[in-house]
């Protein structure tokens, strides 16, 4: 027989393991970044001259329209070529797709890079990308013509 309060602290003990599961399964984005993005667009989002453009506070205001909804999971999972103008400097590279990681993995680099980099400037309604927004572009990734209007909108 267990002491009085007991089953309480099982249950509550048991609750705690599941959600530790459930966390120990999810992408963390912060590592996806650093692992995969870092590199070009810098630990701190701002980008390299010449090289990469700036992900810190060029995002968020982006969020506010369908277009900009669209882009970002668009410019992960088809990636683009060619000249971009951010923050009034021309950059002419390749963003690489990067439909290899998992659609979990893409979701949350997205959501740590507009959580991180462009939390201020978020709409007060911004709701987070899930993996299911990967999984539908995975049958239909967008064209690079798409792209470039959806920046266009949303600019």
């Amino acid at each position: 027989m267990s002491a009085p309060g007991q089953g309480a602290a099982h249950r509550f003990a048991l609750a705690l393991l599941v959600a530790a599961a459930a966390s120990a399964g999810a992408a963390d984005g912060k590592a996806v970044y650093d692992a995969h993005c870092a590199a070009c667009h810098q630990p701190d989002g701002a980008g390299a001259l010449g090289l990469a453009p700036p992900l810190a506070g060029t995002l968020g205001k982006r969020m506010s329209a369908g277009a900009g909804r669209q882009y970002l999971p668009g410019i992960l999972m088809s990636g683009l070529a060619g000249r971009m103008e951010s923050k009034g400097v021309v950059y002419t590279g390749v963003m690489p797709s990067w439909q290899q990681l998992s659609d979990d993995e893409l979701a949350a680099v997205a959501n740590h890079v507009l959580a991180a980099f462009n939390g201020a400037s978020l709409p007060a309604d911004h709701q987070p990308f899930t993996a299911a927004t990967f999984s539908a572009l995975r049958d239909s990734k967008p064209t690079a013509k798409a792209l470039r209007a959806w920046r266009a909108e949303s600019d």
